[in-house]
């Protein structure tokens, strides 16, 4: 049986398993897709994808935090999300990376808002970090739509990036407004 880390109201966060490679692989190999990731706009690699890959399956296997497969609630691969320890800043990353085709359906922030809530309700760690690029206007909006506020901006991997971060009692505190605006 398929174990679901998060189901939102379109899509579903399962951790990866070894035969997820092809997806993974053709997520990845696509150029746009990879425009604002590390390495940029060029494939990535096979074995950089399946290195990748055995990370994520192994960091979901020893800490349970990790990056996941999403999928349409009917089974279709749409991307990855999850998190990313970083030591500079410290802390846990939030992100993402979706196929091209389904750009702009709104998944993104979908994933963003639905995983800063399984963050929360799941771990002890006060806050929360998310960046992109400078010039990648949707991820950053998608940040914000997600809760998190600008905190800095740095480079990161020789890029300019807009970093953005939400603490647990902000988080909280928005969920206590929306569950007060929804009665």
């Amino acid at each position: 049986m398929t174990e679901y880390l998060l189901k939102t109201a379109r899509l579903r966060v399962v951790p990866f398993v070894e035969a997820d490679f092809p997806l993974i692989l053709d997520l990845h190999s696509d150029r746009e897709v990879n425009r604002y990731l590390s390495p940029g706009p060029a494939p990535m690699a096979a074995n950089e994808v399946r290195e990748r890959l055995k990370t994520y399956i192994a960091d979901h296997s020893l800490t349970g935090i990790s990056k996941w497969k999403v999928e349409t609630k009917e089974g279709l691969f749409v991307g990855r999300t999850g998190f990313s320890y970083l030591k500079d800043p410290d802390g846990y990353e939030l992100g993402y990376s979706f196929r091209r085709e389904v750009w702009g359906r709104g998944y993104a922030t979908e994933i963003a808002k639905g995983l800063t809530r399984w963050y929360f309700e799941r771990t002890e760690v006060d806050y929360l970090i998310a960046y992109a690029l400078m010039e990648h206007k949707a991820s950053l909006r998608v940040m914000q739509k997600a809760g998190f506020q600008h905190w800095q901006d740095r480079e990161k991997h020789g890029c300019p990036c807009r970093f953005y971060r939400i603490f647990r009692e902000e988080f909280e505190r928005s969920q206590a407004i929306e569950i007060r605006k929804n009665r």
